[in-house]
């Protein structure tokens, strides 16, 4: 078989193209391609950083919408260092109740006067307009209240039933500065009626 090219016989078909036509392909198929990345790169300079300082200070400080955020502060006089007790001041364990997650939650810690243990998180949910809660205890017991009502200072969280005439109620009330009343109480009649599961005073710890 010739060797030769059809077209122009001194060009050698079966030889290997020159270094040079190589790079010359290479530089203009890496110029090609930083051209159709520059053109596809987003132009939006607000979500890009200024500076390789505000990569760094968008990476290392996370947002606080709710420190100024009054909603998210209407359950604060929970917080703090608690003994807790009956109405007629028997002890029954104590509780620790601090602000987490940049002022968004208050996180509950409470042993019992036979040191079990249980945590409930509590915090404003902006989508739903309520205030939620989520307990969990040492004995696996759940309980989940998903909506809530303000009377006055005084909270109360609801648990629903399936059964629309059951529904629980633990309303928080501020006494004073130092006490307060924690009420869990059920219904068996929409509402109606109330009877009491616990009825628990928290005072609170002298420094």
């Amino acid at each position: 078989m010739s060797k030769s090219h059809p077209i122009n016989p001194s060009v050698n078909r079966l030889a290997r193209p020159s270094r040079t036509l190589v790079l010359g392909a290479a530089v203009m198929t890496i110029a090609t391609i930083s051209q159709t990345s520059s053109a596809q790169a987003p132009t939006n300079s607000a979500n890009t950083p200024k500076s390789a300082a505000d990569s760094v200070y968008a990476a290392t400080h996370a947002p606080n919408p709710c420190v100024n955020d009054a909603e998210r502060h209407r359950f604060d006089f929970w917080i703090g260092e608690w003994d807790v007790t009956t109405k007629s001041g028997s002890p029954v364990g104590s509780s620790t109740i601090e602000s987490v997650s940049g002022s968004c939650g208050l996180l509950e810690s409470w042993t019992s006067l036979r040191g079990e243990h249980g945590k409930s998180l509590n915090s404003y949910n902006p989508l739903l307009h309520q205030w939620q809660q989520y307990w969990v205890g040492q004995g696996g017991a759940v309980s989940e209240y998903r909506s809530s009502k303000f009377d006055g200072a005084r909270l109360s969280f609801f648990i629903k039933d399936a059964d629309p005439l059951k529904i629980q109620r633990l309303t928080f009330t501020p006494l004073d500065g130092a006490t307060v009343r924690q009420h869990s109480e059920a219904s068996y009649d929409g509402g109606k009626t109330w009877s009491t599961l616990y009825d628990f005073y928290y005072h609170r710890k002298r420094k």
